[in-house]
């Protein structure tokens, strides 16, 4: 006999009314600045993703009410008139006062938290940028360079958005800071791997690049990034440099492989998460590796500053006033040339 007493209910599914299509929401939510307004189309951008309400209570901390009348005032009013706090109840305006509060102040210390000091070495130039899309940042980069030169690199992209993803990143961040001087990228990125599947953040992921440059050598390992690309100053050609590996957290054992290239004066490599290749244009037409190469391949003789600037404003130009979909992470590294 089957005990129906224990076996959860099951979430009544409020439909979503097809009142502005999903791509036209998410301009709404991105583009929208007033805090009320702003947690108004959060709620029913994750509800047009195909969320159902405990979903979004999950991603956003605020309470099943609040996101319930969210959604029914949107179906019932449409999407201009939807935003209004008058009718909620004191408790739900109450809670969405905290949680914004809250919010906030996690937003304020995990950019604290991640801003990472570019280090100085005798035989490199580096820069990186990030950009993020919503209030938490899913996108990490991080360095550690030790006592006798050698200089280890993290750039990572967790999977999702939302409170989740930021929570993974600063898992990452904690452990790469712990681990960076283990003398094998291999054993690094396995430790951090099997640590991450341990706190079990509910099918969130890290996919990560580990990077260590020591006298002309660049050691690499890949957990599901985008390729590198790679600027070869005696040719001046690009060079893709694919790094295949499941992201952290989902496969403890794993057989991650670590790739060795040699890095010449003059050489530059450039590290991105996807959230570049996945700019969109005004038409839908997303920004993809063959374009980035191309603009990379512009300025790949210049400095790591140069090389950002050109593509980052490239990439503006391409999604011409359209929101950040993704957080974007941009590393530039550059092998210093031989003086005399």
């Amino acid at each position: 006999m089957i005990d129906t007493l224990n076996i959860p209910a099951l979430e009544e599914v409020i439909p979503l009314a097809d009142h502005l299509s999903r791509q036209k929401i998410f301009d709404r939510y991105r583009q929208t600045t007033g805090a009320l307004a702003r947690t108004h189309w959060q709620v029913i951008y994750l509800k047009s993703q195909g969320k159902v309400v405990l979903d979004i209570v999950d991603v956003t901390g605020y309470s099943e009410d609040f996101v319930r009348q969210i959604i029914l005032r949107y179906n019932e009013a449409g999407a201009d008139n939807f935003i209004e706090d008058g009718d909620f109840p004191d408790e739900i305006k109450s809670d969405y006062l905290r949680k914004s509060s809250e919010l906030d102040t996690a937003r304020q210390a995990q950019q604290e938290m991640l801003t990472a000091r570019i280090p100085v070495h005798p035989e490199l130039e580096i820069d990186a940028f990030l950009k993020t899309a919503t209030e938490l940042s899913g996108d990490y980069y991080d360095f550690s360079l030790s006592d006798d030169g050698v200089l280890t690199m993290a750039i990572g992209d967790a999977t999702g958005h939302g409170t989740t993803a930021g929570m993974m990143v600063i898992a990452t961040k904690a452990l790469f800071k712990d681990s960076a001087d283990d003398s094998n990228l291999l054993n690094l990125i396995r430790r951090m791997s099997k640590a991450i599947k341990r706190v079990n953040l509910r099918s969130t992921y890290m996919h990560i690049t580990l990077a260590r440059y020591h006298q002309g050598i660049l050691q690499l390992v890949g957990a599901g990034m985008p390729p590198l690309l790679m600027y070869r100053s005696e040719t001046q050609t690009v060079e893709d440099i694919v790094l295949k590996g499941m992201p952290l957290g989902s496969y403890t054992a794993f057989p991650y492989e670590q790739l060795e290239v040699s890095l010449n004066p003059g050489d530059t490599v450039f590290f991105m998460s996807d959230g570049l290749l996945d700019l969109q244009s005004p038409c839908g037409e997303m920004l993809q590796l063959d374009r980035v190469r191309k603009i990379f391949a512009e300025t790949g003789s210049r400095s790591p500053g140069e090389i950002i600037a050109h593509i980052r404003k490239a990439g503006i130009a391409w999604r011409a006033g359209r929101p950040l979909r993704d957080d974007v992470t941009l590393l530039v590294l550059r092998r210093s040339e031989v003086n005399g």
